[in-house]
């Protein structure tokens, strides 16, 4: 995760996995962290027995478990039962609680597919791709779809191209703008379409690699300059380190 707890709750022996972002978490707070943090990501599914099961017996908070389970019996909303969650474990501040349960409560006034549109959209802001394009994919192939927007649907598409884009499968990218264009007649979804036919073409553009090219053009001359009999085990490592890069890159990006 990147982060160091300082854990007032047991820790529990056996993790409880959220599936959405495939994340393991081991205690309250870590899972208060990760609402705090996915907070567009949270739907009903949420709600659930095993939730409740794994807080009362792997933390030990058998209080909270109930509850939690409290709220399913009265069928009460994913906002109550979020709220209930974060104040029975005292990770995050008052105004914090207050906000993340001001965005759930917003997120329950709007349809299933504005809430699916809004939980893709921060998949690929968080630059779970694979994730993305399955959620994007599955808004144009809902029944839902045919009541939206050309506008709305063509941006689905740009976004679907988009994360094609940056697991360099170019030709699915071209065809995603393709379709987003067709629909929103946006000159960034045409633009788009065109990079991706020449990424497709070889022409590889450096901004899907991360790099900025001036930069990037730098630091290959500066590379290129150590070719020679004295530098040549430096030359090697720093081309290593790059391919090495490249594929931690990719296999991050990749993941669900």
């Amino acid at each position: 995760m990147g982060e160091l707890f300082i854990c007032n709750e047991p820790i529990a022996a056996l993790p409880y996995y959220i599936e959405g972002i495939a994340w393991n978490v081991y205690s309250l707070e870590e899972l208060c962290y990760y609402i705090e943090n996915n907070t567009y990501l949270l739907d009903k599914d949420f709600m659930t027995e095993e939730l409740c099961t794994w807080i009362g017996k792997e933390v030990k908070n058998l209080k909270l478990a109930e509850r939690l389970r409290d709220i399913m019996r009265m069928d009460g909303r994913l906002s109550e039962f979020v709220s209930a969650l974060l104040v029975g474990c005292g990770y995050c501040p008052r105004e914090t609680i207050q906000e993340i349960v001001r965005v759930v409560r917003e997120m329950e006034e709007k349809s299933d597919f504005e809430c699916n549109k809004v939980r893709a959209d921060r998949l690929m802001e968080k630059e779970k791709y694979l994730s993305s394009i399955y959620e994007y994919k599955r808004l144009l192939d809902s029944n839902e779809a045919g009541e939206q927007s050309k506008e709305l649907l063509g941006n689905i598409w740009h976004n679907l191209g988009t994360a094609y884009a940056r697991l360099f499968l170019f030709q699915e990218a071209g065809h995603c703008y393709e379709k987003a264009y067709a629909l929103n007649e946006n000159p960034e979804s045409l633009k788009e379409c065109e990079l991706a036919r020449k990424c497709l073409q070889n022409e590889l553009k450096a901004e899907y690699f991360g790099y900025e090219t001036e930069a990037f053009g730098a630091k290959l001359e500066e590379i290129v300059k150590m070719n020679n009999r004295e530098q040549k085990a430096k030359y090697q490592k720093a081309i290593a380190d790059i391919i090495f890069n490249w594929k931690e890159e990719y296999r991050r990006i990749c993941r669900i």
